[in-house]
């Protein structure tokens, strides 16, 4: 698809993903709606991609998806501002995995999925007046590393956005609400590593020691290669699927899962 002059609303725009997804967006001329718990943090981000890229279209917004009223808010002031949507990038998440938070993780990363979902069925879906549009999740390519045991409670977030994603993204649910809704699984980054861990969240004294030893392994990609795949993804992408992006390699597409 193209997207000059689309109108696309990130969550976790604070996040060094959600920086790049911006960017990339911007890029390719899409006017963006920049939303975080972190707002302050949005509006440098936009004010440096406006010195950067110029003549950029770009809004901050405060947005917590654990809260309904102020996540749709982020919706109607959208509107309000740009007069339509047609990408909603659900990016907000939380990498803790301590028992004391298990509700938060739980609640940001499965539920601000949930409710960016049906908030963007509800402003863009057909049946309610609306012309359709894109919703792209993001979650991790760790949902298909079988051998990834000790993360349990993020794990099992980033596992239920694909099967809710599947749901919602199923052929009949698009031919009701034309909202295509894709998956994107990025590989560890450069970024979100163990770096964003501390001994305060580990569910067993070996967390650590095993990220270390992931993350030496693999060839860690850059946040801006996971921006490019959006806009990959966002013209190949078919409703329901799942991508992964890794190893600084094109996105694929993950089958049979």
């Amino acid at each position: 698809m193209g997207i000059e002059n689309r109108v696309a609303l990130v969550t976790g725009a604070a996040s060094e993903i959600g920086q790049s997804y911006v960017k990339y967006l911007l890029l390719n001329r899409a006017k963006v709606v920049l939303c975080d718990v972190h707002v302050d943090k949005c509006r440098t981000i936009a004010e440096d991609f406006g010195k950067e890229l110029q003549h950029i279209s770009a809004l901050s917004i405060k947005c917590d998806v654990t809260d309904e009223i102020e996540f749709e808010n982020a919706f109607k002031t959208c509107l309000h501002y740009f007069g339509h949507l047609d990408i909603v990038v659900n990016n907000a998440g939380a990498f803790d995995n301590s028992t004391e938070k298990w509700s938060t993780t739980v609640n940001i990363n499965y539920g601000g999925i949930v409710r960016g979902t049906l908030l963007a069925i509800k402003y863009m879906g057909i049946a309610n007046g609306g012309n359709g549009g894109t919703v792209i999740q993001t979650t991790s390519s760790m949902v298909s590393s079988g051998g990834i045991h000790y993360i349990p409670m993020y794990k099992s977030t980033k596992k239920c956005v694909i099967e809710f994603t599947k749901t919602f993204g199923g052929t009949r649910n698009f031919g009701l609400h034309g909202v295509r809704i894709i998956t994107l699984c990025p590989e560890l980054t450069d970024v979100n590593c163990t770096r964003e861990i501390n001994e305060r969240e580990m569910t067993n004294e070996n967390l650590i020691e095993n990220l270390d030893k992931l993350h030496r392994q693999l060839i860690l990609q850059k946040s801006n290669h996971v921006g490019n795949a959006l806009i990959e993804i966002l013209d190949l992408g078919k409703t329901g699927e799942t991508w992964i992006v890794e190893e600084n390699k094109s996105p694929r597409l993950l089958v049979n899962y």
